[in-house]
Parts: C-alpha cells; structure tokens; sequence
C-alpha cells in the first residue's frame, strides 16, 4: 500500500492538542415549512465509523429535502501553528474547512468554515450548510481540514515551511461518514399524480439485475391522485404505517418473483458471486443471505418478508 510522504510539516497530534481544539458533534437537519426538524444518526455498526440518516417522523428523504449540517469550532492557542517550530510562516493565514466526499454521487467539495492569522485573539467557528434536494446519494464522507489561505514571506528559519494557496496541511479530527438509507435512497418509492390509477404500482426495468443498480432499475409508485393516498401522506394524521408496510412487502414480493423467472440471473443473485456493488441481484442476495428471508415458494416469502417489516421496521 502506498504512503503518502509530505516535503513539507503538517499539524501533528501533539500540535494540535496545543491548539486546544474542540469541535461539536456534526448535527444534521432539513427545513420543512419554514420549520427546522432534526435528523438523527446512528452507527451502522460498533466496527465502522459510518453513521445511518434517519428521521423519527419518517418524512425526510435525500431526494424530497434537502440536507443541511451544523457545527462549532473553537481553537484558544494556535500561534504554534506559526513560525520554524509550526505549518505556516508568521504572516501567512491558514483556512479551516470541511471537505466532503460523495463517490455515489460523483461529487466532492470544500466549504470554507474560517480563518487564522497569527494573532491573541480566540476564534469561534460556525459551518451552516445546506445541500439540494437529490444533490446526495449513497455515502458521504466529512472531514474537516487546515490548509494555507493566503502565503507569507519567509523569515530565517521558515524556508521548509509550506507556503503554496490552498496545500492541506492535515485533518483536526476524525472522519464523519453519513449513509444516506433513506426511502429515496435504498428503496426507491416516488409521487405521482395519475387520477383514475390505482393508489400504487411497482416498476421493474432492469436488463441485467447482476450489473443495474437497485435503485435505478427498481421504483415504487405512489399516486397522489388517489383517494386514499391521504393514508401513505406523512405529513398528514391519516397516515397508516401498516398500510405502508403493506405496499413495500407486496412490492419486494413482486421484485423477487421477477428476478425467479429469469433462471441464470437467479442463480449468480443466491450464489452471490460476481455482483456489482448496489445492483439488484446484491440487494436480493442481502435480503436471502443476510436477512434470511426464505424465498422458496410465494407463500413462505411472503410470511418471511411480513415478518420482517412487522419486526425490524
């Protein structure tokens, strides 16, 4: 495995515990109605450091809303990052920013949080961001980042110091990485509105379910123009969970006895072997494997997946 080697100093643990950093925990939310409503997060797993978005209210999702994310920052000592013994000349200025990764999506970015010169004066940071609606998917990785804002004029004693607009001089705390397993995400349901349709339909348009993703070959169709749609309306007092959990079983039920009659393509899904990651055949090969879902006959899988919303969801 290659390393990374800089010709220059970067910050340091024993730096930045000089510093006296300290930095909130990240805090997600979207607005709803004028309204802020808090998004939770919760470790997938003890083992890994990636946390799962979930809202209690059940209405949020990455393609309806959008994703907003809140901290603060405070740094009390930080003129060690200054001069021979630090990252940065005397009068250079270094930025604070939260850099961030969505390879589901194709996308990446730096958003500026603040910035240090070397002064007495103690520095309180606030990043407030919003992503679009449908702008994320899958997972994104958050790190926050220091790096040079503005070169300086090296003293003695500062030639080996970095000194070049924008080089990152090393991350102030550990990786936050979201996973986006909100209905819009892992189990694609969308409105629409077709008065004189039934109140939902699935949609399976795969060509090879081994290599298409789950979540563009698959989508579960709730039409707003049916009466009792007030019934799977979140936002509304009607809404019936149960209902819900009715239409995503039946839908799951469906999916599965698709991909039953095309005989090759079910044989790589049980087997598992040679499956692209988030492809059809990978999700169906979790819902067997892992979930143990018994898809011998419609009648067992149709018990074995009422079971689980019944239990899990």
């Amino acid at each position: 495995m290659a390393a990374n080697i800089s010709l220059f100093p970067v910050i340091t643990d024993d730096l930045l515990s000089k510093t006296r950093f300290q930095a909130s925990p990240y805090q997600l939310y979207y607005v709803r109605d004028d309204q802020e409503y808090v998004l939770r997060t919760e470790e997938v797993d003890s083992s890994t450091i990636v946390h799962k978005v979930i809202d209690d209210e059940g209405i949020w999702s990455p393609d309806d809303y959008q994703l907003c994310i809140r901290r603060k920052y405070s740094i009390r000592t930080y003129q060690c990052l200054f001069g021979p013994n630090g990252i940065a000349c005397n009068n250079a200025k270094l930025g604070i920013a939260l850099m961030w990764t969505s390879p589901d999506s194709k996308q990446r970015g730096v958003i500026p949080i603040g910035e240090i010169e070397n002064s007495q004066r103690d520095l309180e940071f606030e990043l407030n961001y919003e992503f679009s609606e449908a702008q994320l998917r899958g997972s994104v990785e958050f790190s926050t980042i220091i790096y040079l804002k503005e070169a300086g004029t090296p003293l003695w004693g500062e030639e080996h110091l970095a000194n070049q607009y924008g080089c990152i001089l090393g991350e102030l705390d550990n990786k936050f990485v979201i996973r986006l397993d909100g209905n819009g995400s892992v189990f694609p349901m969308y409105e629409i509105h077709e008065p004189g349709q039934p109140l939902w339909y699935v949609k399976c348009d795969w060509i090879d379910p081994t290599y298409d993703l789950f979540s563009d070959s698959v989508s579960i169709y709730i039409n707003t123009a049916h009466k009792n749609y007030k019934y799977l309306d979140k936002t509304k007092r009607t809404f019936d969970e149960q209902l819900l959990k009715e239409i995503m079983a039946s839908a799951l039920g469906v999916i599965i006895t698709k991909l039953k009659e095309q005989e090759d393509y079910w044989d790589a899904t049980t087997s598992g072997e040679d499956l692209q990651n988030g492809s059809v055949s990978e999700a169906i090969h979790y819902f067997i494997d892992t979930l143990e879902w018994d898809v011998s006959g419609p009648e067992a899988m149709s018990l074995s997946i009422r079971k689980f919303f019944d239990q899990r969801i």
